[in-house]
């Protein structure tokens, strides 16, 4: 067959609309049309480069081998990738920069991250947990811990002892403390706080072992009593062995009595 023919010889392939200027390739046959190719494997296969001048809308797109896109690119679907994604820039979430950090139990960034240097997946790091710890739970679950470098660090303040050599009137923000008690001049009174909740404590101790020649007097408000492991004791607590601590938990019934 010949490779020169006339254009009326493609009339059966060839579509032409004189009113629109629109012109088709049509048929109930599958032809294909090459550009840069005797031999298309496609509708429309092109061997060499094709220029776009506006938009290109296809139904269903497949890439072999490298594809530079040049400007703005929207999916307005999905996107699956099989295979590695590799990308220069920044990585955004709408419109605003995806960083780094997983926090798991809490909803802020993992502090100190950054943009998306901290990564999630295998092989990498730094994911924080906040909560009650990890539960590791499914078939064939391994978590593996490297312990080569691990550093840990915290920061925590020891709260002093207040000292207290006069009689005193406790209030709420007096509750879970301890305090040195001094009765070497005389022995005086602390009022326990009347505003407080179950599993509050107040912590006495005797720093001069003096509280059997003074005694530390302790007393509740609102007609409150102290329980020890013998059984109900009436206020005032007479603090009168030297050189001993006692702890004061109120249960929301009674002041709970630990030497």
């Amino acid at each position: 067959m010949a490779f020169n023919r006339e254009l009326s010889q493609f009339g059966h392939y060839v579509f032409v609309d004189d009113t629109t200027g629109k012109i088709g390739i049509t048929t109930n046959y599958i032809p294909n049309v090459g550009i840069g190719t005797t031999n298309p494997q496609y509708k429309l296969d092109v061997v060499g480069d094709a220029r776009f001048t506006g938009n290109l809308q296809p139904s269903d797109l497949n890439v072999t081998g490298f594809a530079t896109f040049v400007g703005v690119s929207t999916f307005k679907s999905d996107v699956f990738i099989d295979g590695t994604l590799n990308f220069n820039g920044d990585l955004l979430q709408n419109g605003q920069l995806f960083t780094a950090g997983v926090g798991i139990g809490s909803t802020t960034l993992r502090a100190g991250s950054d943009v998306i240097s901290q990564k999630i997946g295998v092989g990498f790091t730094d994911i924080n947990f906040v909560g009650d710890g990890l539960l590791v739970a499914g078939y064939g679950s391994t978590v593996v811990v490297d312990f080569t470098t691990l550093k840990v660090t915290a920061q925590a303040t020891v709260p002093s002892l207040t000292l207290l050599t006069q009689s005193i009137i406790l209030g709420a923000t007096d509750n879970n403390k301890s305090y040195l008690t001094n009765t070497v001049g005389a022995g005086f009174t602390v009022t326990l706080p009347s505003i407080k909740q179950p599993g509050d404590f107040v912590e006495f101790h005797d720093t001069e072992s003096t509280w059997d020649i003074n005694n530390l007097m302790v007393e509740t408000q609102n007609n409150e009593q102290f329980k020890n492991h013998l059984g109900v004791i009436d206020s005032p607590l007479a603090c009168d062995v030297a050189g001993a601590a006692v702890k004061l938990v109120w249960t929301n019934s009674y002041w709970r009595l630990f030497t």
